[in-house]
């Protein structure tokens, strides 16, 4: 008789403790939240957020990157998911940890963008925004 071992954790994507702002919202919501990753794959994110939301909720994320040897002149990824899992965070400013589910993303350099779509001119963060002008 045989025995089979589950290979669960080695099939797991790597994960990478970045910390990353992060924002989100439910498809077709004017309004952005924000959070922050504590790690990230290409499969998923773990999410700390003030706001909870319910388990299989999809999602629209951004994350927004400075790369290159040019800093200033940051990239967006643009992810479409959906929450997995939600815990309560014991004894941080952040009540909440989200498990997010990755179903699609792309890189958008900011540069090629255009008044009018979302992008940097649309982030809800002002000092982002000010970054955007230098």
């Amino acid at each position: 008789m045989s025995t089979k071992t589950s290979h669960q954790n080695t099939d797991r994507a790597r994960r990478f403790a970045l910390h990353l702002p992060v924002y989100f919202r439910q498809p077709h919501s004017e309004t952005w939240l924000k959070g922050m990753t504590e790690n990230i794959s290409y499969t998923g994110m773990l999410l700390r957020a003030t706001h909870p939301l319910i388990p299989e909720t999809s999602l629209e994320l951004r994350l927004q990157l400075a790369v290159g040897a040019n800093l200033n002149a940051p990239s967006e990824i643009r992810c479409k998911g959906a929450v997995v899992r939600v815990e309560q965070a014991n004894g941080s400013e952040t009540p909440v940890v989200m498990a997010i589910a990755i179903r699609d993303y792309r890189i958008v350099r900011h540069g090629v963008l255009k008044e009018g779509r979302v992008g940097i001119s649309h982030c809800p963060d002002p000092s982002v925004k000010a970054s955007r002008r230098k």
